[in-house]
């Protein structure tokens, strides 16, 4: 399960679309606090990537980030938690339970 929240703080909207190679999953727009998840299975050759487009006012355009990839995240459990904040997207980290695992966002999805 993948689950991304809006972290952008005061009253922003996020707008985020996932998808993958055969799924849209469709816009979804994110009040503050808000989060939505969705559920999928693996390719049986291990090819499945889950990616997002996420925008909110001031953001400068759209800013991409692969929420799932069978290469990275294959072996790394079963959920994958992500909240959106105003300078990268950040992951959930289980020893810790913050969401301190911040990566930079992708130029543009290939």
């Amino acid at each position: 399960m993948v689950m991304i929240g809006n972290a952008l703080g005061g009253s922003v909207q996020l707008k985020a679309h996932c998808r993958s190679r055969d799924d849209d999953l469709g816009v979804r727009v994110l009040g503050p606090g808000q989060e939505f998840h969705f559920k999928f299975w693996t390719s049986f050759f291990s090819t499945t990537v889950f990616y997002c487009s996420f925008e909110w006012p001031g953001s400068g355009g759209l800013h991409w980030y692969d929420v799932y990839d069978d290469d990275r995240d294959f072996w790394g459990g079963k959920n994958y938690r992500w909240v959106i904040k105003p300078f990268a997207i950040c992951k959930f980290n289980v020893p810790t339970k913050e969401y301190d695992r911040c990566m930079t966002w992708k130029e543009k999805h290939m």
